[in-house]
Parts: structure tokens; C-alpha cells; sequence
């Protein structure tokens, strides 16, 4: 009995031997990037696109959603520069594109390695036209965005995906897939809050159709549904239309001034929260706070009332002695003091005591 289980063991092996030799040379992993990015010296623009190239083949690219960081040191957060290859580039250079500029730094490719590298190019970035003269290019299925005379938008996916700048509302090229051809921002009337949906997007309206339009506007705080238990709602946006997903998310951020940063509590937690009007509850999305843009960026797969919001913690720093402080009451002031009967009722109890442990040490 134990020689035929063995025997079957090793057909086992031998045939597992077999379909490995026998399959396809297995994936090369990928090389992926974060990091500082600047133009002429400056942090690059939230909505710069960089795109790594090897021997002139766009292996990756990734738009920044902070002013001057592409990708994340969290890798949490997934947002980074993936550098692929369908063949084994091991040492090959990648060169790096900043809106299509060649940025100073290159890098080797090393299969499945994390590397941070800053980069910079001198001067302003342009970047790449993703529309080419003449016709011929694929119609859009979701409505069409404005396009020069003689003209004819093409899906381009090598191209850096710079968005176009709207306000309030903004038409979308999509393909009968509903595939976004064109990337666009559509940012609100005080440029408090804008969404930004790339080209390569699949967007759909509630039922499923192609997207040809997106709005988006600041809610008056009348009109905000009731904000959670200890949370303030700063800013109120009405993104549409209601029902329309994305994938990958789309971006929205929230940008405040000065001012309204420095009205921010102390300690005061920053966070972004979508209205689901089916269970009427506010329910916290994950978000990314940046201090010295003073943005707040998440993203977002569906479309709804999207509201920053602050809460401030129950206890604020804890004292000399560790102990927490409540919200509203003064450190180091004193409570309340006890009634006469209490102090009374604790100088007999202690009293009783004395007594009762001198009489049994007697």
C-alpha cells in the first residue's frame, strides 16, 4: 500500500514538473515609484501627470493629487507609479515625463523593488496634445466636448492625461463603453471643491449608460442634511449626476484658504463624508490631508452630497499629571466642593476606623 502511494506521489510531481515547464515564462513584477516633483523649482500643480517611458514605450503613469508628490509614501493608500513590462527590462533605464518634459533623474528598472525618487524639470512643463488634426477620430457615446475647428479629438493612451478646467459643470467624451476620452476637472464657482476624472475611466450614469456630463456645486449650509453628532460640516458639495459611478474613482478635493484653515480647531480631525439618503446617515470615506496645500483629497467611486466635515476629540491635552482635561472646562480649575454632611460623615468614618484597629492591636 505505502509503495502505490508512492508511486502516485511522485506521477503527481513529475506531472506539476510538467505544466510548469510546459506554461508561460511568469510575469515580470513591476517597478513602482513615489516622490517630490517640481517645475522650475517650484511643486508641481495637483493634476500633473507623470509618465515613465522605457526606450520610448510608456510603461506607467499616475496624476498627482497633492502639489508636489506623485504617489504616496503609504502603501495603504495605493497610489503610486507602477512601472510595468510585458518582458523582462532588468537595467534597462526608465526615463521620466513631467507633462511630457523629460525630468533630470532617471532610474533602472529593478523587478518588483519600491524606490523614492524626486523628481524636477527646469522651466514650464508642456503638455502632450492628445488631438490631432483632421478627422477620423472615434465619436464620443456620452455627449461631446467643445472641440477646435477642423478638428477631431482621438484617444491617445500614451498621452499625459492632462484634464481641461471647468466650472460647475462639464461635458464628457466617453466611448460607447463609456470610457472616458478626455480628462477633465470640474471645480465649483469659488474653486472651493473640484472632481477630477481621468481619461480611462469607465463613467456611467444611474442606468448604466455612458456619462456625458458632471456638475459640481457648493450646497448652502441650509439645505446640508443634519452633519453627525460633534461634527461641523466646512464644505458642502453636489456632485452629479446622482448615481453616476466610476472606475477607477474619480478624485475630489476640497481646498480651503487661509483663513478657513486657521478656523480649523486645534487638534481638530479633517475628514470627507458622502450623504447616503437611503438610510439618511453620513458615512466617512477614506481621505488624504495635506497641511501645506491645506487640501483634503478622496476618492470617490459614486456620485452624492460629498461634505468636509472637523470633529473635535472629547478631551483635549492631557494635563501636568496625564489626566484629561474635558472639552469646556478650564484646566487646573476646581470642582465643586463636597457638603458639610459629606465632610462630616468622612471624618466620623475615619475616626471609627482608628478606633476599631486600635482596639485589636490591644
Amino acid at each position: 500500500m505505502k509503495i502505490r502511494d508512492g508511486i502516485v506521489l511522485i506521477l503527481l510531481l513529475g506531472l506539476v514538473a510538467g505544466v510548469a515547464a510546459a506554461g508561460d515564462t511568469p510575469p515580470v513584477l513591476p517597478h513602482v515609484f513615489y516622490g517630490g516633483v517640481t517645475i522650475g523649482g517650484s511643486p508641481a500643480p495637483a493634476g500633473t501627470v507623470v509618465t515613465a517611458t522605457i526606450e520610448e514605450t510608456t510603461c506607467g503613469s499616475i496624476q498627482t493629487v497633492d502639489a508636489g508628490q506623485y504617489g504616496s509614501p503609504d502603501e495603504s493608500l495605493g497610489n503610486r507609479l507602477v512601472v510595468a513590462a510585458t518582458a523582462d527590462p532588468a537595467g534597462e533605464t526608465i526615463v521620466f515625463l513631467v507633462n511630457g518634459v523629460a525630468a533630470q533623474e532617471t532610474a533602472t528598472f529593478a523587478p518588483g523593488a519600491v524606490t523614492a525618487l524626486d523628481l524636477s524639470v527646469a522651466g514650464e512643463s508642456t503638455p502632450t496634445p492628445t488631438s490631432t488634426p483632421g478627422g477620423g477620430g472615434p465619436s464620443g457615446g456620452g455627449g461631446g466636448s467643445s472641440k477646435d475647428p477642423g478638428s477631431e479629438i482621438t484617444y491617445d493612451p500614451d498621452a499625459p492625461a492632462v484634464p481641461k478646467v471647468f466650472t460647475e459643470s462639464a461635458p464628457i467624451t466617453t466611448s460607447t463603453a463609456g470610457v472616458v476620452i478626455e480628462s477633465v476637472t470640474v471645480t465649483t464657482e469659488g474653486k472651493a471643491g473640484a472632481v477630477t476624472i481621468l481619461e480611462g475611466t469607465v463613467a456611467r450614469d444611474g442606468d448604466g449608460n455612458p456619462l456625458g456630463e458632471v456638475t459640481c456645486n457648493e450646497v448652502a449650509p441650509a439645505e446640508v442634511p443634519p452633519a453627525p453628532p460633534g461634527a461641523t460640516v466646512a464644505i458642502a458639495l453636489s456632485c452629479g449626476p446622482a448615481g453616476a459611478t466610476f472606475d477607477p474613482p474619480a478624485a475630489l478635493t476640497y481646498t480651503l484658504s487661509v483663513e478657513e484653515w486657521a478656523q480649523i480647531d486645534d487638534g481638530a480631525k479633517l475628514s470627507v463624508m458622502w450623504y447616503n439618503p437611503e438610510s439618511g446617515e453620513w458615512q466617512e470615506i477614506a481621505a488624504t490631508v495635506d497641511p501645506a496645500t491645506r487640501t483634503v483629497t478622496a476618492e470617490v467611486e459614486h456620485f452624492s452630497i460629498y461634505a468636509l466635515v472637523w470633529t473635535v476629540p472629547e478631551t483635549v491635552a492631557a494635563g501636568a499629571e496625564g489626566t484629561p482635561t474635558p472639552v469646556g472646562e478650564p484646566a487646573g480649575e476646581p470642582g465643586p466642593a463636597l457638603p458639610t454632611w459629606a465632610l462630616a460623615l468622612i471624618i466620623v468614618l475615619v475616626v471609627a476606623l482608628a478606633a476599631f484597629l486600635l482596639v485589636r492591636r490591644k
